[in-house]
């Protein structure tokens, strides 16, 4: 098994699903990114396995191995607003707007996988660029858009230092 860390950058908005109401009076909401405990954006690892399953599916190899990873779910990243354009149901209304928390195009992301000894870091690249390219990542799904789509920049081997009194307990 490979701890790996993975650096991604999006091409398109990633948006947050979730109504949480605004602090300004109104009854205006704001779709947030779905968070851990301590207030980290995460991403599930069932949304991972989905795409991971769909990209071994595409390139035809990995495809009993693609569910064998295991996903970090908090992500390293800043989030920030994005209106998105809600269609209206007849001409000459106003346009309207979704507030959503996001990722805009052209952010960067980490996120830490471990890969089973069966999958290569090369394999594991293929998937994710077969995935950012054509299905994305981002909590808000729509039909007539896809959210998401990302650029693969790297996935290098996670270095961990030991803390010093694990040191200090295998020197004796």
């Amino acid at each position: 098994m490979q701890e790996v860390t993975i650096r991604l950058r999006f091409t398109n908005p990633c948006l947050g699903f979730a109504p949480r109401q605004l602090e300004n009076g109104r009854r205006d909401v704001i779709y947030r990114m779905p968070r851990d405990g301590q207030g980290r954006v995460i991403f599930l690892t069932s949304w991972w396995h989905s795409r991971m399953l769909y990209a071994a599916k595409v390139t035809g190899v990995c495809y009993n191995k693609a569910n064998r990873i295991d996903w970090s779910q908090p992500v390293d990243g800043s989030v920030t607003q994005w209106r998105r354009t809600v269609a209206t149901a007849k001409e000459g209304r106003r346009q309207r707007y979704a507030l959503h928390e996001s990722f805009r195009p052209g952010a960067e992301i980490g996120i830490n996988a471990v890969l089973p000894d069966s999958i290569t870091i090369d394999e594991f690249t293929t998937l994710l660029t077969v995935i950012g390219t054509y299905k994305g990542i981002s909590p808000f799904q729509c039909e007539d858009a896809t959210y998401g789509t990302f650029e693969v920049l790297s996935v290098m081997p996670t270095v961990r230092q030991l803390k010093p009194m694990l040191q200090k307990q295998e020197s004796q």
